[in-house]
């Protein structure tokens, strides 16, 4: 089967990686002239550590990133708010901190090793039927089956899926990557709130892609995308005594933070389409299913959608057939992280304040009480299926996913 890809993102490599070596003929189109990473360190889960087991990825993933145990969120007053740890769902269990560089990395070298094709500098400006065009004419296929896989802020989605939802949320993030040579931030992705209208995280991410061998952080500072531009022309030193406001133990890591030049800025989508398949153009990953950040989740679905893909072509005899057993396998799965994420963003990123002050009053209790945090902590791990059953955990101490 031809099959063209559209992106060369986490699940679009994903998918050109199995798909190429399950025989089929692969092309991905990227729009770049050289693909390149977008977006903020990543907290890969159990999921997705299924996943990158499954490409021959885990062990490099492995000593590429920083071992996370879970989580750690705590109000500016000190009171916890978040304390889950993977080790009490299952003790071998665990999340990876890693620069999104790296796994940009990791999945573009092994995607030189598989028998895909990439073409770069083709910006696709529309797919009609399954052929693939620029905006200056340049055209590629017929294929048999087109993944559409170009991020949260798709230009295709418009055009391909017109019953379709995608919300620019009003909160976004400034994010920089600091070396923490002494580990003081290892081992958990910590956060402190004041209120639901500032948060500050850091996540260890490991080491970057050809730097030195100093573990790294990402740093995160929640505020509106409409205040980005303000908060930057205060510039860096009250954004540092906002930061150290909330939370002071931050002094030995903002040292390092030197210019403004060093935040990137992340804005986020909430998307949600009736379905993933018109005909025979597919939508995989953030394209499909983008959500807030709250959990976490983005390259881990992203990788999950193009193995599961990967997997119902090789068990289904026709191309509709497997289409249909990916959207059945998936539906749940997606639907209920969207809906938790969607549910969850006002409890950390809004202005109704007495949204923060319950979220304050309940969500440690939460995280204490046996039946509360075991639903908490399979949503974290990303090992939740659906409203009543969680994915199984295999003999090798990850997530058995079907299909994959």
């Amino acid at each position: 089967m031809h099959i063209g890809i559209v992106g060369c993102g986490v699940a679009g490599m994903t998918a050109a990686i199995l798909l190429s070596e399950a025989g089929h003929t692969v092309t991905v189109l990227e729009r770049f002239e050289r693909p390149q990473p977008l977006g903020v360190g990543l907290l890969i889960q159990p999921t997705g550590l299924r996943v990158l087991r499954r490409l021959g990825l885990y062990d490099d993933a492995l000593k590429a990133g920083a071992r996370v145990d879970g989580i750690d969120g705590r109000s500016d007053l000190g009171h916890s708010v978040l304390d889950l740890r993977y080790g009490d769902l299952d003790q071998r269990l665990h999340g990876l901190g890693l620069h999104r560089g790296a796994l940009f990395t990791l999945l573009f070298e092994r995607l030189k090793r598989a028998p895909a094709t990439l073409i770069t500098g083709f910006d696709v400006a529309a797919i009609d039927g399954t052929t693939i065009a620029t905006a200056d004419g340049r055209k590629a296929g017929p294929f048999d089956l087109v993944l559409v896989c170009d991020g949260a802020h798709s230009r295709l989605r418009e055009s391909l899926a017109p019953t379709h939802r995608a919300t620019l949320y009003a909160w976004g993030c400034f994010w920089a990557t600091l070396p923490d040579p002494e580990r003081r931030f290892a081992g958990l992705l910590r956060q402190r709130f004041r209120g639901n209208r500032h948060m500050a995280g850091v996540l260890p991410v490991g080491v970057a892609p050809g730097g030195d061998d100093n573990d790294d952080v990402t740093l995160f500072w929640s505020l509106r995308v409409a205040e980005m531009k303000a908060v930057r022309a205060r510039g860096l030193p009250a954004l540092k005594i906002e930061l150290l406001d909330i939370w002071p133990e931050l002094e030995p890591l903002l040292v390092s933070l030197t210019s403004f030049d060093q935040f990137a800025e992340a804005t986020y989508r909430d998307v949600v389409m009736s379905g993933f398949r018109r005909e025979r153009v597919l939508f995989l990953g953030d394209c499909a299913h983008g959500m807030s950040p709250q959990l976490g989740m983005g390259a881990n679905l992203a990788l999950a959608d193009a193995a599961t893909l990967a997997g119902a072509l090789a068990c289904t005899a026709s191309l509709d057939d497997a289409l249909k057993l990916f959207e059945t396998t998936r539906r749940h799965t997606l639907s209920l992280y969207s809906f938790v994420s969607r549910w969850l963003t006002p409890f950390y990123q809004g202005d109704a304040r007495p949204v923060g002050w319950l979220r304050d009053l309940t969500f440690g209790p939460a995280c204490a009480f046996p039946p509360t945090r075991r639903a908490m902590l399979t949503m974290l791990s990303g090992t939740r299926r659906d409203w009543f059953a969680t994915f199984p955990i295999g003999d090798d101490g990850l997530p058995e996913l079907p299909l994959i």
